[in-house]
């Protein structure tokens, strides 16, 4: 099979698959639009026509890529003739791939007529819609300053992506029993909402959330028209899976109820194996494969206590040709499950037996250490657990136990072995007291040295990976409340209150700036003691979700923090400081001496064995509030709704709904060097509660990141001219700043000039496309413009929003109420551009139908504008889309307007040519047919669609690409910069405060933008930075700290070219 021969063995399972539902788990950059796009052209080869594929993605970018993408493997492995015609837009017979927006948009634009709207319906923007409701606000006689019209419209679409009708939501809003009804904000949104339909039919119009909502509804209410398209599309493959909304998910599920044949990516899993005995709460054992939601089980509520509690939830998933954990304790219980179920396990005081431990220690700036200890110590006057006296002493910061034995001798045997085999060091990273002055292990800078020559960051990771460990829980996180790291503890089930347990939170630190930082984002806290320097912030909350969330806002706003989490469940407290805790940690990381919470107390871990499976059910609950239930006797936690993701019952249905789900896994990346990876990866394990999984690729490590520290954002982006200069010199042969700032002459001046740029530009740009600069906000590109101006490097600004500039909408507002005469809000942004005189008090009368009312020259100015709109129609329907825009711009004065102004109207006008060449590929859509598909497009256009205007001319732009990380997503470059590393930059702080789903969402941002880099990645930040002609004092973005300083490189002055000016 040639056409799989690129394909790794993951890869090809994948997309060898033809029938039957598909789950590919996939993580960046590991090729699951690769695998996608090959998949789709193994069905075509084999035998299943190409009309009968549909894709669907998140945006037009990735939309025209998979689509460019299965085009160029057709045309490479099954020839069709003249493939310069083959497009979506032409009718051919070939794979519809789109969006969710523009597959909504195609489901009602064919059915129009059934959901009571003409075939010109107008698609409002989000300016049109929030402006529409401040309107309806003002008329039902409320202030707009007081119920503010985004967030009404943010409810209203909130409702629609979850599937809520207004009638349904009407109904909330009078029954005063629902949180909606007794909410007055409540009763407004459902008065402003019902309104807001009203305007909208009369208007002929939708907003966008309606492009998904009234398509999914025609689906799921009219069975002909479902079925026609279940028959048109019996082969869906959806990307993105885990971020689909509720309407999304319901609309992929009636479109695959036919044929099943839906391939989707997903996340891992975390389970119990069928025939597991669950107790129940009248003392049976049950097997989880019969339990059903709303049983009640029997659920350790804190201290030992068990009490029946509520099946919330279960799944049933099938895992193939992988190995399960089987755990046998010395009560002779049995239980087996995945690798990455989370179990309640850790070496316990008095409950370990005495054996030798090798343990694996990692300290920050230092690297991982190998060393071998007793389970207990021998010689102090407290016993302690070895491997944490010993992570206490050398101030690490995680541990993990690697080997038990039980002669001293074998112990001592394996940790040379391991050494050896990884390279890691059994040198402490604390200097030894005592002995010779001179010896190596008494001085730190020695010390230092060793382990700076060996890279034991990666030898650590591989050690970890090659036992199965999850390096995301160490089997020992010592206590710190020191800005080096700063731990946040949760405890489940921390106490039992009444017939009730609460889960608390803890945070301490020493530092007052943090403390502040904490009240700043609605955390208060209190000294921990009388006199104590140290402060800390305590709480219960019922909701353990609750404190998840909690902890996210926390680790979002304060540098340097690592949730902690544990389980307080045990019964048989023998101290006032015993509090019975385990920590939480998957299966694959349990250690045999290692205790289990059990129905009657504690079990020890006997033996752990890996059992490898083709096929098997597995099986997990989710318990209310308890978040445990026992399993084969042994207190197990639940994982369902630990599960990340916007919304993860979808990926959890997804095996309901399709019983025979074939899966596959994608880890490796492709695109990334490993130091870049480990970077990513880093960054993004600090959203928590479900860790992303540890991506690796067969790269190699590559350069390091470079980072740079400006003095303010002239400095940065002098830096990033300059660097990007040398990129390009490499491959261009002689030094590029002299080719164009110009040679010296005699007189020692410097004699520039353009054509010497532009004449060897074939040699010197090779490079500049490969070339990315990234930043946070649109803003920052001005400066980093003038840099490129001023070192004339060829750039491209991609990301602004071509269809968001005033002259591109009121031309297209001419053309959209050409075509429906009802679209009020078309209407009222040109009736009077250009101007006709035409006041807000006249608009106002027409709107109420008092035009009779109106002075005759009025009147005449208004039929007027009407006959321009008429005369577009007309050329709408007879001329190329366009020559329409051209007649468009001409007939409504749009064009005398423009050329008779400022420069910056020459600009616009510039634009709105611009547009007219966009439209060229419109031009062989027959009738109106072109302008149609050309409005569509604009109403569905993202951050990322400016980049078209220039890849739809047949000549390829080579320069360096600028844009917001927004709009990089699904992009990837040889040489990515990423500017303005500053905290309130980005991280960016919005106006008001941060929610913890805002700051994760910033730092998934942020790894997003480390993984567009192939190669060679670079950071900055700017210590003053002025912005809205304020001159600000900086501190370095959060995200900097997070990166292991061992895969930095400080780029310095001597790294420079700025001597060309001296």
């Amino acid at each position: 099979m040639k056409h799989l021969d690129n394909l790794n063995s993951k890869q090809k399972e994948a997309a060898l698959h033809i029938d039957g539902p598909l789950l590919i788990i996939a993580g960046a950059g590991a090729g699951k639009t690769k695998t996608i796009t090959h998949r789709i052209v193994n069905l075509i080869k084999n035998g299943i026509a190409p009309e009968k594929i549909l894709a669907v993605t998140f945006t037009n970018k990735a939309a025209k890529e998979m689509r460019e993408r299965i085009l160029a493997e057709i045309e490479k492995n099954t020839p069709i003739k003249d493939m310069s015609r083959v497009t979506l837009d032409t009718g051919e017979k070939m794979p519809f791939v789109s969006t969710f927006h523009s597959l909504g948009v195609y489901i009602i634009k064919e059915n129009a007529r059934a959901l009571g709207l003409t075939k010109y319906f107008t698609i409002l923007d989000d300016g049109d819609t929030t402006s529409l409701i401040k309107e309806i606000i003002k008329e039902i006689g409320l202030d707009p300053k007081q119920y503010e019209p985004r967030k009404i419209k943010n409810i209203i679409s909130r409702e629609k992506g979850k599937f809520t009708k207004l009638s349904i939501y009407t109904e909330k809003a009078n029954d005063p029993s629902t949180s909606v009804g007794s909410s007055y904000l409540g009763k407004i949104v459902s008065q402003v909402w019902t309104l807001y339909e009203k305007r909208k039919n009369k208007e002929n119009s939708l907003d966008f959330d309606d492009l998904l909502l009234k398509a999914t509804t025609l689906l799921k209410e009219r069975e002909d028209i479902r079925k026609i398209y279940q028959e048109r599309w019996q082969y869906i493959h959806i990307d993105e899976y885990q971020d689909t909304n509720e309407v999304q998910y319901k609309m992929t599920q009636l479109l695959a109820e036919n044929h099943k044949n839906i391939c989707v990516v997903g996340d891992t899993d975390q389970c119990l194996i069928k025939g597991t005995k669950v107790r129940m709460a009248d003392g049976r054992n049950v097997p989880i494969e019969k339990i059903k939601k709303g049983d009640m089980i029997l659920s350790n509520f804190g201290g030992g206590k068990l009490s029946p509690s509520k099946v919330t939830n279960t799944r049933i998933h099938s895992i193939k040709n992988d190995y399960l954990i089987k755990i046998t304790t010395g009560k002779n219980r049995k239980i087996i499950s995945t690798k990455d179920h989370i179990h309640f396990a850790g070496y316990k005081m008095g409950k370990a037996p005495q054996t030798f431990l090798n343990y694996l220690m990692y300290k920050k700036n230092w690297g991982y250490r190998i060393g071998t200890t007793s389970t207990y110590t021998n010689g102090k006057k407290k016993v302690t657990l070895g491997f944490i006296q010993r992570s206490n002493q050398e101030h690490a910061d995680a541990t993990w136990v690697v080997g038990t034995y039980k002669t001293v001798q074998d112990a001592r045997l394996n940790e040379y072995l391991l050494s050896l085999k990884y390279q890691i060091p059994t040198l402490p990273f604390i200097p030894r007291k005592g002995g010779s002055a001179s010896g190596y292990v008494h001085d730190k800078e020695k010390l230092k040295k060793i382990f700076d020559s060996f890279d034991t960051k990666q030898s650590g990771i591989k050690l970890l990976s090659d036992l199965g460990f999850d390096q995301e829980y160490p089997h020992h996180i010592p206590q710190s409340n020191s800005t080096s790291r700063l731990n946040i503890n949760i405890t489940l089930c921390a106490d039992k209150r009444g017939n009730n347990t609460v889960h608390t939170i803890s945070f301490f630190c020493n530092n007052k700036n943090i403390k502040n930082k904490m009240a700043s984002i609605g955390f208060t806290m209190r000294k921990s003691k009388t006199g104590s320097k140290s402060y800390r912030y305590e709480t219960i909350r019922s909701s353990y979700k609750e404190l998840l969330e909690m902890a996210k806002k926390i680790s979002a706003n304060i540098q340097n923090t690592l949730v902690v989490l544990r389980a307080r469940l045990g019964g048989d407290k023998e101290s006032a400081k015993d509090h019975n805790n385990l920590p939480q940690i998957p299966a694959g990381n349990i250690m045999c001496g290692m205790s289990l919470f059990a129905e009657d107390g504690y079990d020890t871990v006997k033996k752990i064995e890996r059992i490898k499976i083709q096929n098997e059910e597995v099986y997990d609950l989710d318990i209310e509030r308890t978040h445990n239930f026992i399993a084969n006797g042994i207190v197990t936690h639940n994982c369902i709704y630990s599960w990340r993701g916007a919304n993860l019952k979808n990926i959890l249905s997804f095996e309901k709904d399709y019983k025979d789900t074939k899966i596959v896994l994608l880890e490796q990346n492709y695109r990334s060097t490993q130091n870049i990876l480990e970077a990513a990866n880093e960054i993004i394990k600090k959203n928590k509660y479900r860790p992303d999984k540890n991506l690796f690729t067969k790269n190699k490590n590559g350069a390091k990141i470079g980072f740079y520290e400006a003095l303010d954002e002239g400095d940065e982006a002098e830096f990033v001219a300059t660097k990007i200069l040398e990129i390009m010199d490499r491959s261009g042969g002689e030094n590029i700043l002299e080719r164009t700032l110009g040679r010296s002459g005699d007189d020692g001046q410097r004699k520039f000039s353009a054509e010497n740029f532009r004449g060897e530009s074939e040699n010197i740009l090779s490079s500049a496309s490969d070339i990315a600069i990234l930043y946070r906000a649109n803003f920052q590109s001005r400066v980093l413009e003038e840099a490129m101006l001023k070192y004339n490097v060829p750039y491209q600004v991609l990301g602004v929003k071509f269809f968001e500039r005033k002259e591109i909408k009121d031309t297209l507002a001419y053309l959209r109420a050409s075509l429906n005469r009802e679209s009020l809000s078309d209407i009222k942004r040109i009736i009077n551009f250009p101007t006709r005189g035409i006041g807000k008090a006249t608009i106002a009368k027409i709107f109420a139908g008092e035009i009779n009312s109106l002075l005759i020259k009025t009147r005449l100015k208004i039929e007027n504008f009407y006959n321009t709109l008429e005369e577009i129609k007309i050329k709408i329907e007879s001329e190329k889309c366009s020559d329409v825009i051209k007649f468009t711009v001409k007939k409504s004065g749009i064009e005398d307007e423009l050329k008779n102004g400022t420069e910056e109207d020459m600009e616009r006008l510039e634009n709105i040519k611009e547009l007219v060449s966009l439209a060229l590929k419109y031009d062989n859509l027959k009738k109106s047919g072109g302008v149609e598909k050309l409005l569509e497009d604009a109403s569905l256009a993202s951050d990322q669609d400016s980049i078209m205007l220039n890849e739809e001319k047949k000549e390829k732009v080579n320069a360096v690409k600028l844009m917001t990380v927004h709009a990089s997503k699904g992009l990837e470059f040889k040489y990515v910069f990423i500017t303005g590393l500053e905290d309130g930059l980005f991280p960016h702080q919005k106006s008001g405060e941060n929610t913890g789903e805002d700051a994760e969402e910033e730092r998934r941002l942020f790894y997003v933008a480390l993984t567009r880099a192939k190669e060679k990645l670079f950071l900055s930040y700017a210590n003053f930075r002025t912005i809205f002609g304020s001159r600000q004092i900086n501190t370095p973005s959060e995200f900097l700290s997070d990166i292991p300083i061992d895969l930095l490189e400080k780029e310095g002055e001597e790294d420079r070219v700025k001597t060309i000016y001296i």
